[in-house]
């Protein structure tokens, strides 16, 4: 694993606390340090994919879909979890220390994203694309159920609800392009036009 770069994870963890300005403050980093220690010692990691070189047919109805994945050679379905351990310790701290809960949950979710970013830095050596999740630009997240009848799931300790959550609750589905590189940006999003965030000012993402 590479050495975190801390001052972009922390940027990434006020991101999840919702924050429409990053306004660092000693006490919440201080929180956080204290959180990511904790998550580092009870995290689980595990990552599973499997490998397509034509269009599942869910893939084929929405647009981000397709253009994600125009002009890629093969794509795989991935998923990843911290584990259980993790849920238990929030529902801990939402009984004993509601602040603490929200901090250690945005921590968790900033630690799930790091670890599958450094996994598949390591792993996939080829031209990819970002980790395009359902639910992004418009795509529904039922369309984790699609994915679900691919994917080895209880391998990894995971199972999906009637809601379409994961539990799980830091388990997250995605699909990575190979072939072509892109990355997240505004100009190639098919909600450019409607995006909230833009309006605000912000991006959905978090920039190197």
């Amino acid at each position: 694993m590479s050495l975190m770069n801390t001052s972009k994870f922390v940027k990434l963890v006020y991101s999840y606390l919702g924050y429409k300005h990053i306004l660092r403050s000693d006490e919440i980093d201080k929180q956080i340090e204290e959180c990511l220690d904790e998550v580092i010692k009870l995290s689980q990691f595990n990552y599973i994919y499997v490998e397509f070189d034509y269009l599942l047919d869910f893939l084929k109805e929405h647009k981000a879909y397709k253009k994600l994945l125009e002009n890629t050679t093969s794509y795989y379905l991935v998923l990843m979890t911290l584990g259980k351990r993790i849920d238990d310790r929030c529902k801990y701290y939402s009984m004993v220390d509601l602040t603490k809960m929200v901090i250690f949950d945005a921590v968790s979710s900033a630690y799930l994203e790091y670890m599958s970013d450094e996994y598949e830095e390591l792993n996939f050596k080829k031209p990819r694309t970002y980790r395009f999740c359902p639910g992004y630009q418009g795509t529904e997240t039922k369309d984790i159920k699609e994915m679900f009848k691919y994917l080895d799931n209880e391998k990894i300790g995971v199972s999906l609800l009637e809601s379409n959550l994961m539990v799980p609750m830091k388990t997250m589905a995605g699909i990575i392009g190979f072939g072509k590189t892109n990355k997240k940006e505004c100009g190639a999003c098919t909600l450019l036009g409607e995006c909230e965030y833009r309006k605000e000012g912000r991006k959905c993402y978090s920039e190197d």
